[in-house]
């Protein structure tokens, strides 16, 4: 719950924010487990993620997931949430439990100042081969630098000029 309110506080507090304006981006991820996870935008609004976690107790594996991620804007370009799906692969904490293997789902909300972005999300796993549990739902926090900003793109207003210049004309 105190996440969901210190969201909600930077939301209200920061003045200039954009969603999703890097292209790569690496950081912690903090929750239910301890992360490193790296972000790469391959489409306009998609992205890959991939999230190394170490248990926080003893008795929990260590895990490294791929996800397909879409990114959507919520409030203009201040906001956005991203959803998406993917596989992860397990290392059982003791060796008479077999390793883990399954499907994992994502949902949360994203934004970026400067060269930092954070990030909350929802991420269930479904182990279909092996695994202690069957289900097992994880919530976190990411805080990430922006490693590769995206490019802005300009607007040639003047598209009769090519490049900003007066076309010269021959003869």
């Amino acid at each position: 719950m105190y996440r969901i309110l210190i969201l909600a506080g930077l939301l209200f507090c920061i003045g200039e924010v954009n969603a999703q304006r890097y292209r790569t981006a690496a950081g912690v991820r903090l929750g239910s487990s301890f992360g490193i996870s790296v972000q790469q935008k391959i489409l306009k609004q998609s992205t890959i993620e991939g999230i190394f976690q170490a248990p926080l107790r003893a008795n929990d594996d260590t895990k490294f997931t791929i996800l397909y991620e879409e990114h959507k804007k919520l409030i203009g370009k201040r906001l956005n949430f991203y959803y998406g799906a993917g596989f992860h692969k397990g290392w059982a904490a003791s060796s008479d439990d077999p390793d883990p293997a399954g499907v994992s789902l994502i949902a949360g909300v994203e934004m970026s100042l400067d060269r930092l972005n954070l990030s909350m999300d929802y991420k269930p796993a479904f182990n279909a081969i092996s695994g202690v549990r069957f289900f097992e739902s994880q919530s976190a926090l990411t805080l990430r630098y922006i490693i590769v900003k995206q490019k802005k793109k300009k607007i040639n207003w003047k598209f009769w000029k090519k490049d900003g210049k007066k076309k010269k004309r021959r003869g």
